[in-house]
Parts: structure tokens; C-alpha cells; sequence
């Protein structure tokens, strides 16, 4: 007969619960790790593709100055009509200096767009990447923790039997055995 069964099974219980509860909350923790590990693919698919779009713009920019280049070229070799031998013209009326500042204006858009604009782009969205990170993070929460051990209390089963002996010798001084007047005296 154990004197602490009743705490005993109290704790077994109380181990049950807690265990039940851990891994309920382990289940909650792993469908919302899913969830994150969606969100933080998907954060990084947008940032790829956001920076791909920026590049994507840079080049467009680029070819249009091109273009633009292009035109002006053309444009000033038409207006070129007489072929330049060299001689000692004071003033050159052929346009030249005009297309080679709309060349240097083209430059400096392209460089503008691939340099300060690509990286203030980059900045932006890698400031939002982040945000978006620390949001997924933070609805992710903490891992559940299994916590303190449940004690269980000692099996007592000397005082259950020191319990059944005084049992005993109270029948048995009830009965008159072993007493004063008893077969021994």
C-alpha cells in the first residue's frame, strides 16, 4: 500500500497535461513556421523582382539615350551638307559642339540611372525586404518551450505498512493480546 499514490497519480496527471499541451502548442508553432517560410520566399521573390525591374529600367533608359544619340547623329550628318576638307574655317557651323553636349547630357542620365537612381532603388527595397522579414518573424513567434519537469512524489510504502502494524496492534490490544494480564505474565 503506498501512503502517496494520490499525489502520485495528481502528478502524472499534471505530466499528461503539460505534455498534451506542448504538443498541441508544438503543431500551432510548426503550421505557422510553414506560413513563415512561405513569407519569406515570398519577400524574396519581390525583392528579386523588384531589382530585376530597376535593371530592367536602367536599360530601357539606356537604350533610349542611345537612340536619342542616334537620331541627333543622323540629324547632324544631314545637316553636314558639305564635305569638311580640312581647311581653315574660322567658324564651324556643323553642329558638332551641339550634339556632343546632347551626347554628355545622354551620359550622364545613363550613368544617373545605373549609379544614385539603381542604388536609391536598391536601398528602398531592400529596407522593404527587411521590414517584411521582421514581420514574418515576429508572427512566427517563439518555439514552445516543455518547460519546469513535473516532480513526482516518493512511493511511501514503509508508512502504509507501519499504518496496516498499528492497525494490528490496536485489534490486537483490543482483543487483550500481549497486554498485562495476558498468558506470559
Amino acid at each position: 500500500m503506498d501512503a502517496n499514490a494520490g499525489a502520485r497519480n495528481a502528478a502524472r496527471q499534471r505530466w499528461m497535461e503539460k505534455d498534451a499541451k506542448f504538443k498541441s502548442d508544438s503543431l500551432k508553432f510548426w503550421n505557422r513556421e510553414t506560413s513563415a517560410k512561405r513569407g519569406m520566399e515570398r519577400a524574396a521573390t519581390g525583392f528579386s523582382r523588384g531589382i530585376s525591374d530597376d535593371y530592367q529600367r536602367a536599360l530601357y533608359v539606356q537604350g533610349q539615350s542611345r537612340q536619342a544619340y542616334q537620331q541627333g547623329f543622323v540629324k547632324y550628318l544631314q545637316q553636314k551638307a558639305t564635305v569638311d576638307e580640312g581647311g581653315r574655317a574660322k567658324r564651324r557651323t556643323t553642329g558638332i559642339r551641339a550634339l556632343m553636349r546632347a551626347k554628355g547630357k545622354l551620359e550622364q542620365a545613363e550613368r544617373s540611372e545605373f549609379g544614385v537612381q539603381m542604388q536609391r532603388r536598391y536601398r528602398g527595397r531592400l529596407l522593404k525586404l527587411q521590414a517584411t522579414q521582421a514581420s514574418v518573424r515576429n508572427k512566427l513567434g517563439l518555439t514552445p518551450e516543455y518547460g519546469a519537469p513535473v516532480l513526482m512524489p516518493p512511493s511511501d510504502r514503509l508508512s502504509g505498512a507501519l499504518s496496516i502494524a498499528s492497525s494490528l496492534v490496536g485489534i490486537g490490544s483490543g482483543l487483550g493480546l500481549g497486554g498485562a494480564t495476558g498468558i506470559f505474565s
